[in-house]
């Protein structure tokens, strides 16, 4: 190698052994912006007149916008954050179909105020919105059509006397609050990707407010994620609408609405701490999957949950004075209940349709028709159902049915005040049961029609007015007891009736 070459090699090594400068991040400019004062260069002391003029600046920048009205459009460039002083700095939107805010990726919003418009904010993120109220929208408040969007204690109002409704999650008890009369309009949030085959976007919403009569408060769609975390909904029909997607709900409350208040289709839902006065419903699913921890309905207009081919958990859930399609209304789904409490339901406690069941840890107190004859505490047909360690008292009709072909499972349950039957099975369905106390029964203890097959190991009868076995012993209709303590023996003499250890009865009444 010739020697002339060396130095030139060795600068050639050393440029590429140097490491790689990278860019700086680019600092962001503060600017101030007031419409009552003369315009200025948009320092704090002589700031711009106009908040277009500072959008327009180049680069990232914080832009600080005193109280007063700014028309719209606002269109916030990559990399600016927009602060206001709270509810008196008003971006107001005046035309027809104008988007009040349009939010790309990378900027901010902060405490003020968006009113009218058609859409309030459309926002491509990552966005945050903060300490922001959306008021007075034609279409909706936000809609979130790519990325992600991180709201905290925002403000959303639809119809008149919004802006004097209250909604808190501190309040211990769940007043009766009819539905708002208001037609239901907009709403609050869409999350749904721009076209079909774009990334779904994401929601996360802390420690918000919606009143007033929106049609839905959020609805998630095309396999949106959405996070609502200290939400208040009064007035909403519905509070949450789920297509699709996953949606979480933590410490939520929702009231004064006609309509379901959380509903997902083909979607996963998980609800823990929520609580829902009135509405329809208060949570339904349609082939979904839903975890459940914590939640309490009240004065359901239909039934506390209605679940259809769904799948999943649901703990520590109370259900008071729901309508007459049950407390929880079950069809063709795969689910298991612990520790649940249903007071005051008319028609039923639980009734369950097709689909597996496993209950446990349940009181259902007071089912009753409205007018007064019927109401069965457990109403399983054509369902599988393992039930342990429940109560039920004071069913106007059958405590625990069993019907039409269902296989049930039961074991320590107390059941008392029943009216037509402790236990019933019919239409050749099998009810297997053991350690049964049965208290204080208008009707029969046990009652087994229409080739319904009924067998109880170790039952306690007391206090019965009525017969301990009724049964027609027509089909394959079958009654076998073992061990059974009663204070009557009426009915035991039927031709289908086997009893393996003779009734220890108190006052036998053949």
């Amino acid at each position: 190698m010739s020697t002339r070459l060396l130095p030139w090699l060795l600068v050639l090594l050393c440029a590429c052994s140097r490491p790689t400068s990278r860019p700086q991040p680019q600092a962001a400019a503060e600017l101030w912006v007031d419409g009552a004062a003369s315009n200025g260069d948009g320092t704090r002391e002589r700031p711009l007149r106009t908040l277009t003029e500072a959008l327009a600046r180049p680069g990232p920048k914080r832009v600080h916008l005193a109280a007063g009205r700014y028309e719209g459009p606002v269109q916030l460039s990559e990399g600016t954050r927009l602060m206001g002083e709270g509810p008196g700095t008003v971006l107001a939107g005046t035309g027809p179909g104008m988007t009040v805010v349009d939010a790309s990726r990378d900027t901010a919003v902060e405490a003020l105020q968006v009113a009218g418009g058609d859409w309030g904010m459309e926002a491509r993120g990552p966005v945050q919105v903060h300490a922001v109220t959306f008021r007075s929208q034609a279409r909706g408040a936000i809609r979130l059509a790519a990325g992600s969007l991180e709201g905290r204690s925002l403000r959303f109002e639809a119809g008149a006397g919004s802006q004097s409704r209250t909604c808190s999650l501190l309040d211990t008890t769940l007043p009766a609050e009819p539905p708002s009369t208001e037609a239901p309009d907009g709403l609050g949030v869409l999350v749904e990707a721009a076209a079909p085959g774009d990334a779904a976007p994401s929601l996360i919403l802390r420690d918000g407010v919606f009143v007033g009569p929106y049609e839905r408060a959020v609805r998630a769609r095309g396999g949106a994620t959405v996070r609502l975390e200290g939400v208040c909904f009064q007035g909403p029909r519905m509070a949450l609408s789920q297509e699709g997607g996953a949606a979480e709900v933590e410490r939520a409350r929702a009231s004064g609405g006609a309509g379901t208040a959380f509903s997902t289709v083909e979607g996963a839902l998980t609800l823990v701490d929520v609580r829902v006065q009135g509405h329809e419903y208060g949570v339904t699913a349609n082939r979904a999957r839903v975890s459940v921890r914590g939640f309490t309905s009240e004065h359901a207009t239909r039934a506390g949950l209605g679940l259809t081919a769904t799948s999943g958990l649901l703990e520590d859930v109370a259900v008071k004075d729901a309508g007459s399609y049950g407390a929880l209304q079950l069809t063709a789904s795969d689910l298991e209940v612990r520790r649940f409490r249903l007071e005051g339901s008319r028609e039923y406690g639980v009734v369950a349709l097709q689909g597996r069941l496993r209950l446990r840890d349940g009181v259902i107190t007071g089912v009753s028709t409205a007018d007064g004859v019927a109401g069965d505490g457990l109403h399983l047909r054509q369902v599988e159902a393992d039930v342990d360690t429940v109560s039920v008292q004071g069913a106007k009709g059958s405590c625990v049915l069993a019907s039409q072909h269902a296989r049930v499972t039961l074991q320590k349950a107390r059941l008392s005040g029943c009216g037509l039957a402790g236990l019933a099975v019919d239409t050749q369905a099998t009810l297997e049961s053991r350690n049964i106390d049965v208290r204080d029964t208008a009707g029969s203890v046990v009652l087994a029609i229409e080739g319904g097959q009924l067998q109880v190991e170790s039952l306690t009868a007391k206090d019965a007015r009525g017969e301990l076995v009724s049964t027609d012993c027509e089909e394959q209709t079958r009654v076998h007891l073992r061990h059974v303590d009663s204070s009557t023996t009426r009915g035991l003499r039927s031709p289908c009736v086997q009893l393996d250890a003779r009734p220890r009865a108190g006052t036998p009444q053949p």
